[in-house]
């Protein structure tokens, strides 16, 4: 994994340990790990995991029995990107919806995604049953509408909102995503480790770390990313065109999804509880 941190502010020097009030030792080899190490790696995510629990509405009885499900599950069937099939429909409807802002079909003169019927030859219907079949064109418009993902004209014709399929409330689609991006990351770092051994080639996993941000200008942090995600995601899929198999293709062409996440965090300081007194 390539970290990037900050650069330090001109004249500052960084305090010696002595100076802070305390010593640390490196670990002989720091190249090296141990059970151990790996072991307190995986308390910590266990941690990270209980923690999104709690702030989902899981009491500790739930977190615990959907823990013990999940060792049952686990000797039988490894996780796989295409099970969580909630999470799949909010891709395919991200896929129509890159269809209607690229597609000639569905563009008007201008360029832009053209206001569309409900039913007909060039309408939301058509563009819906070629990813959703099974689902009634007229309650994903309902929905999306309700998702303020699409606006009905006053001449009744439905029109995107923006081309990104995000939603503003939680959601089984929205759920569903979230073991799928975890399992993407962690097949990375996986996959990162074991390719370095053998001088193959990695995958991204790049991170970039900003100290002394003022909390004040948070807002405008993520404003800024929001920005700029949009475009780099585009030029990625556009990039991508010539190398994807056409759709509906009959060739025996082996194939598969490659995913690439933006998303911006923000440590909150929580202050630690004080140490109770012992007798």
């Amino acid at each position: 994994m390539v970290t990037r941190t900050t650069p330090r502010a001109r004249g500052a020097r960084a305090r010696t340990p002595s100076e802070r009030g305390t010593t640390r030792s490196l670990p002989r080899k720091l190249s090296k790990d141990s059970l151990a190490q790996r072991e307190r790696m995986i308390e910590r995510m266990y941690r990270v995991i209980l923690e999104f629990a709690a702030n989902s509405g899981l009491g500790a009885p739930a977190a615990a029995r959907a823990f013990a499900n999940a060792q049952v599950s686990a000797g039988r069937s490894q996780v796989r990107l295409g099970d969580p099939l909630d999470f799949e429909v909010m891709l395919k409807i991200s896929e129509a919806f890159k269809a209607w802002y690229a597609e000639p079909h569905y563009l008007d003169a201008r360029g832009a995604p053209a206001a569309l019927t409900l039913e007909g030859a060039r309408s939301f219907k058509a563009l819906m049953t070629r990813f959703l079949p099974d689902f009634e064109a007229g309650d994903i418009a309902h929905w999306l509408i309700g998702e303020g993902l699409l606006e009905r004209s006053p001449t009744n014709l439905l029109v995107p909102n923006r081309r990104s399929v995000v939603f503003s409330r939680p959601n089984a689609m929205t759920l569903d995503r979230v073991p799928y991006v975890l399992q993407g990351l962690l097949s990375t770092v996986h996959h990162n480790h074991a390719v370095a051994r053998k001088a193959r080639d990695t995958r991204c996993e790049q991170l970039a770390t900003i100290d002394r941000f003022r909390v004040a200008d948070l807002p405008r942090f993520h404003r800024e990313i929001k920005k700029f995600a949009p475009h780099i995601l585009n030029q990625i899929e556009t990039w991508a065109l010539p190398y994807q198999e056409p759709e509906g293709s009959r060739r025996r062409v082996k194939t598969t999804r490659v995913c690439v996440e933006f998303f911006a965090s923000s440590e909150e300081h929580v202050p630690k509880k004080p140490r109770g007194r012992t007798s």
